[in-house]
């Protein structure tokens, strides 16, 4: 048997201001994909360990591509994108498919973009060959994924720590349908229902109740597997809203009673997701009041993970002014104060205004005087567990300023802040900082939990908001539970 693998993974967010390109994807094609993922704790990663351990299967690497969260991919870089995943799909030719994808992306004109990929390969691939798919735990499910493809695994973990075990189970599933031992059988329920992530992490809390029940369906052998798609609430589409997927062995009723079953969980505890934010003052102030460090204050509203552009100075204006006794860090995306560093060179000092280079509605630039400590091309490794572990990526040019106590790490393009090896590689270790800065809402929990004196999840504006009634939803199918609180329970439910 041959069995093709791809990746294609974005997560969108139609807020942002920064569109998504082609090149922003780094994809690799054929050989260049095994190279990329052999080892690494990711999904594609989890499906070659599986597929390599079984000497009558022949693996098709077709394509890697990975882009960080931004708003829509432009129509020409998503037609390109398509035609290459089709063409080496097709000169593959393999007998079946494993496709790793967020579930929550979309292009210019297309709503979709997991749905169009679905469409792309069951053409390729024809009506019998099984196509497998692993999703984000924020994925936005829609009929045509759930109809093209034969079995759908989401992650069971937030902060994402368990990529590679997922393409482990998927793969494994896989496997047994080729040798007629599964015969998978797919349903789902949609919900009127969008939650703020703050709140959702799967170690502790209600999302941890809801995952644990679901594990204990799939150790039972029941159900093959039990995916929860809290979706990520950023998305202006008709087709939106939380969902449940479960895979049966050949038990269609089954499946269907179970996705409906955790689809009345999740609506019924909906409420136990709110959060309540922190004003950066009072956050900066209990940091500066605990005898140790880090305090890690976490920006999601900024969050370079949920597709805002990492430029937000509402947390950074006030870190200039606080009374700092240690080193305070934070990341920023700005292209043109890293060229002005680059100009003036290590060792000197520059004033300028900097941050807001994108999101110009939610905050304004701050005047700083800041020494250039550090210059380098941004490139750095994850290797903390979670997003992307084991891969090198590269954030553009980049520069460290110092002013005061505040260690600004600033860079021409945008990357996950979730692990703390963005800092440590250039310099900067977050174990001895007062306070660390996180553009995220909880991805950054795994790692920087153990380090952490105290969290606080601040109150900044941004596109990546907790406060969803004061996003402009525009597409969104109405009634849609927080933004009407009144939405009626789904019927059946």
């Amino acid at each position: 048997m041959k069995i093709a693998v791809a990746a294609i993974l974005q997560e969108s967010n139609n807020f942002s201001p920064v569109p998504t390109t082609y090149d922003d994807f780094n994809p690799v094609f054929g050989p260049a994909v095994l190279a990329r993922h052999s080892g690494k704790l990711t999904e594609m990663g989890g499906f070659l360990d599986i597929l390599s351990a079984t000497p009558s299967i022949e693996i098709a690497p077709v394509c890697a591509a990975w882009a960080i969260t931004a708003n829509r991919l432009r129509r020409t870089d998503f037609a390109r994108l398509k035609n290459d995943f089709a063409h080496h799909l097709s000169e593959a030719n393999p007998d079946a498919l494993l496709l790793a994808m967020h579930g929550a992306q979309t292009a210019v004109a297309e709503d979709d973009v997991e749905g169009s990929i679905l469409t792309i390969a069951r053409k390729i691939l024809g009506p019998r060959k099984p196509i497998f798919l692993t999703l984000d735990l924020h994925a936005n499910l829609t009929q045509r994924m759930v109809t093209l493809a034969d079995a759908i695994v989401g992650y069971h973990t937030y902060p994402h720590i368990d990529m590679f075990e997922t393409g482990q189970k998927a793969a494994r599933l896989l496997l047994r349908t080729l040798s007629g031992e599964l015969r998978p059988s797919i349903a789902y329920r949609k919900l009127p229902l969008i939650i703020p992530p703050e709140n959702s992490q799967t170690h502790r809390g209600p999302m941890h109740a809801l995952i644990t029940a679901a594990q204990a369906v799939e150790a039972s052998g029941l159900a093959e597997a039990i995916s929860i798609f809290p979706v990520q609430p950023w998305l202006d589409i008709a087709e939106m809203g939380c969902s449940v997927v479960a895979v049966t062995n050949n038990r269609p009723k089954s499946a269907q009673r179970y996705a409906d079953t955790f689809a009345r969980r999740l609506w019924r505890g909906k409420n136990d997701f709110e959060i309540t934010l922190t004003p950066v003052p009072e956050a900066i102030a209990a940091a500066l009041s605990l005898p140790t460090g880090p305090t890690i204050l976490a920006e999601s509203s900024d969050s370079t993970g949920s597709g805002s552009p990492g430029d937000s100075t509402g947390v950074l204006k006030h870190l200039l002014n606080a009374p700092l006794s240690g080193p305070a860090a934070i990341f920023l995306v700005d292209p043109a104060t890293v060229a002005a560093a680059f100009e003036a060179g290590v060792g000197a000092t520059i004033t300028r205004k900097i941050g807001a280079s994108f999101d110009k509605k939610h905050s304004k630039p701050v005047r700083v005087s800041a020494y250039v400590k550090l210059l380098s091309d941004g490139s750095w490794t994850a290797r903390a567990r979670g997003y992307n572990t084991g891969i090198t990526t590269s954030m553009g040019r980049t520069a460290v300023l110092v002013s005061g106590h505040v260690h600004i790490l600033v860079a021409e393009r945008s990357a996950m802040t979730v692990d703390p090896e963005l800092f440590r590689s250039h310099g900067i270790d977050p174990v001895y900082c007062k306070i660390v800065v996180v553009k995220s809402p909880n991805g950054f929990r795994a790692a920087y939990e153990p380090l952490a004196a105290a969290i606080f999840v601040v109150d900044t504006p941004g596109v990546s908001s907790a406060n969803l009634r004061q996003l402009p939803f525009k597409k969104v199918s109405r009634p849609l539970y927080p933004l009407d609180p009144d939405t009626p329970t789904p019927e059946g439910l």
